[in-house]
């Protein structure tokens, strides 16, 4: 896929990493790596924030899904190159779209595990108490005399 040179483009930040593009919540494609076998980098036109980051909007989301509408890139693991193209960077105007993964699967992870830990510390704190001391033991004394013994 070549990229068209009146429109900015969005590039991997580490040259290593591979980011994923998602059409909706479901990932049609990566960038990355910036070898000769994949694209590292891919044409966009505007950007939309959500709950779970930015993104910029693909401009051929054909060119990864065939039967992709849309399609983005996270604009936190991407940067813009070509910025000064004719067609500008601008925001998405009337988008609906919630693309890449729910921001709330990420909170309910963090619940779990902040909530392990504190059922750790209970559980430890438990543990580590020190229990009451026992009463003594009585002092061993002659045996009772009682009815039905010995006399």
């Amino acid at each position: 896929m070549g990229l068209d040179g009146d429109f900015p483009a969005a590039r991997i930040s580490d040259p290593a990493d591979r980011v994923p593009i998602y059409s909706g919540r479901r990932v049609i494609g990566h960038l990355g790596p910036a070898d000769g076998y994949h694209s590292a980098a891919t044409n966009v036109t505007c950007r939309i924030s959500r709950r779970n980051g930015s993104w910029y909007r693909l401009l051929n989301p054909a060119g990864w899904d065939p039967t992709a509408l849309t399609a983005y890139v996270s604009a936190g693991r991407t940067y813009l190159l070509n910025e000064d193209c004719p067609h500008p960077m601008h925001d998405c105007v009337g988008n609906t779209d919630q693309p890449g993964p729910p921001w709330w699967r990420d909170l309910v992870v963090t619940t779990a595990i902040v909530g392990t830990g504190i059922a750790a510390a209970v559980a430890a704190q438990r543990f580590r108490r020190e229990r009451r001391p026992r009463p003594p033991f009585p002092e061993p004394g002659p045996p009772p005399d009682g009815p039905g013994r010995g006399s």
